[in-house]
């Protein structure tokens, strides 16, 4: 097993824009923490403890101020950092649909390259039977109880072998005796020579930790130092009344710890060759598997995925006679059909697929993941299901006409409306995944859905007849060229829904492939947007706001030998 790593935090300050002023989060804090130390943050509600655990692991910028990780900038080092810090963050964010082997296994394939199947087994055995979760190896995640949860969350991050461990209140909402076990499993891991911070509420099992950093209102650090020091050091008895002491005057106990502050030195040490990284085929196929088995295990999902292609195709075969297509008014109903049931399935594919994994996606981002690995296994999955819905509602339609659609513009008239259906509902997918990197919750996604529908029935020309303002916005939106291209495909002109001199059911093979043209222009547009959402929304690191008048850093660096 690796040794861990020491930490050392250089003056840094977080500050954040609420209404438009600027408010303090963490203010100018400066300390050491040795290698091999299991270290406990305490402190008031909003005290800053969340903040300061995201700003060490590298999940935020610090305002000012940097933290040096074997003396190097955890900022400017995050490429080499990914798979030697490992953060747990108070939410689970494991996926809830799968058991806990298959999740450990998927995220050991993640992040080890070559590893195989016996190694895998092997591995993932030796962390279930020390955080005393064999017996429920086999047990999907979310039918763990708040305990099992906890420890399946730190199992994931020792799958890796990280040398620094940073944990967000491990011990959150369980009871006192599964508190206790998770406390003295992280006291073993520390003894191991691992370094280990973690948040606290509760201080039952303090005595366990090396040391504890105590942090007053504002983010102010007001002790650093061991457990049974601490009473003396603020003149109690009782461990929770330090929390009154420092609501009511946290700045002079913050005074009290800068003075007593010595000079913190930087050591940069010499870099450990990293493992090689798993390449992008190999990780997009286990994301690829990974997300499969989600769908499957999630059974509820899975039918409404491959059900609403069917109900839609018989919904569509009983509101409809068998003649409609020699009607030009249920014709040009039919197709406007056929594209409302495309855009609703490839929304519906995708619009929560992001959001839902959002806090996921970034922990798994700078554990190594590889962000095209991750795109790559969602379109992969979202074609074939636009596939199988393109070929079961357009089958199903399709064989219930009499007479059908035979205009066979390219090849043979049912394998282009499959081939339209698909085009379109991919596209729709795909400014779902645009919608669910936007939003910040999936109960957001509920309000897109509907306006977005609404939209293309108003201005697609579908139900509405054209307007000049109606017309240009028209060219925007995925209806109308849906709409067009479905009627295209089954020449309507003939049926006399339009005359030929509109052009807007052309029967001519540049109309139809000049419209497939646009819809795969449209995907990738929208997934390029998707990318750029991703990464301003949930992958990056803003600063917030810059503090100009810092004090100087009380930091010296020495040369590494």
């Amino acid at each position: 097993m690796t040794e861990g790593f020491d930490l050392v935090i250089d003056n840094i300050s977080k500050y954040v824009m609420i209404k438009k002023q600027s408010h303090k989060i963490l203010s100018k804090l400066s300390l050491k923490i040795n290698r091999g130390e299991f270290v406990a943050i305490v402190g008031c509600s909003g005290a800053g403890k969340t903040t300061l655990m995201n700003i060490l692991s590298g999940y935020s910028a610090p305002s000012n101020g940097h933290v040096y990780v074997e003396g190097l900038d955890i900022q400017k080092e995050e490429e080499y950092f990914k798979g030697k810090i490992a953060y747990v963050p108070q939410e689970e964010i494991l996926d809830q649909s799968l058991t806990l082997q298959k999740s450990l296994e998927y995220s050991l394939k993640l992040r080890i390259k070559g590893i195989n199947k016996e190694e895998i087994k092997k591995t993932v055995s030796y962390v279930l039977k020390v955080l005393e979760l064999s017996h429920v190896r086999n047990t999907v995640i979310k039918n763990l109880s708040g305990g099992e949860k906890k420890r399946a969350s730190i199992a994931t991050e020792m799958l890796s072998d990280p040398n620094l461990f940073l944990l967000d209140e491990p011990t959150s909402g369980l009871d006192a005796n599964i508190e206790k076990k998770i406390m003295k499993k992280l006291r073993e891991i520390a003894d191991t020579g691992k370094t280990i911070v973690m948040t606290a509420h509760t201080v039952s099992n303090l005595n366990l930790c090396d040391k504890v950093i105590f942090m007053g209102t504002d983010g102010r650090v007001c002790y650093y130092g061991p457990y049974e020091d601490i009473f003396k050091y603020f003149n109690v008895d009782e461990f929770v009344d330090i929390y009154d002491i420092l609501k009511e005057d946290s700045a002079s106990w913050y005074k009290k710890y800068n003075s007593k502050q010595e000079q913190l030195e930087i050591n940069p040490k010499e870099k450990i060759k990293n493992k090689k990284r798993v390449g992008f085929f190999s990780q997009t196929i286990t994301l690829v598997k990974r997300y499969v088995s989600s769908l499957i295990n999630n059974r509820f999902m899975l039918v409404l995925l491959l059900g609403q292609a069917l109900l839609m195709g018989f919904l569509i075969c009983l509101a409809t006679e068998k003649d409609s297509l020699l009607n030009p008014l249920t014709a040009s109903m039919m197709c406007a059909a056929f594209t409302m049931a495309s855009m609703w399935l490839g929304l519906f594919n995708t619009i929560q697929e992001i959001v839902k994994e959002r806090d996921m996606l970034k922990k798994e981002y700078m554990s190594g993941l590889n962000f095209a690995s991750y795109i790559f296994s969602k379109i992969i999955v979202v074609s074939i299901l636009c596939l199988y819905q393109a070929i079961t509602c357009v089958s199903i339609v399709y064989f219930h006409l009499d007479p059908r659609p035979d205009g066979n513009l390219l090849f043979n008239t049912h394998f282009e409306l499959i081939i339209n259906f698909f085009l379109i509902a991919f596209s729709t997918s795909i400014i779902g995944l645009l919608i669910s990197s936007v939003v910040k919750d999936t109960k957001t996604t509920l309000i897109f859905s509907p306006l977005y529908m609404m939209i293309q029935m108003l201005f697609s020309g579908m139900f509405i007849p054209f307007v000049d303002l109606t017309k240009n916005i028209s060219y925007f939106t995925s209806g109308r060229w849906g709409y067009e291209s479905f009627g295209t495909i089954s020449n309507l002109t003939t049926y006399g829904v339009l005359e030929p001199s509109t052009n807007f059911f052309k029967f001519s093979q540049d109309h139809v492939l000049g419209i497939w043209l646009i819809l795969i222009t449209a995907s990738l547009l929208f997934l390029g947007f998707s990318i750029v959402a991703i990464n301003l929304n949930i992958l990056s690191k803003r600063k917030n706001i810059l503090v100009l008048n810092t004090s100087k850093s009380k930091i010296k660096k020495k040369r590494s030998r």
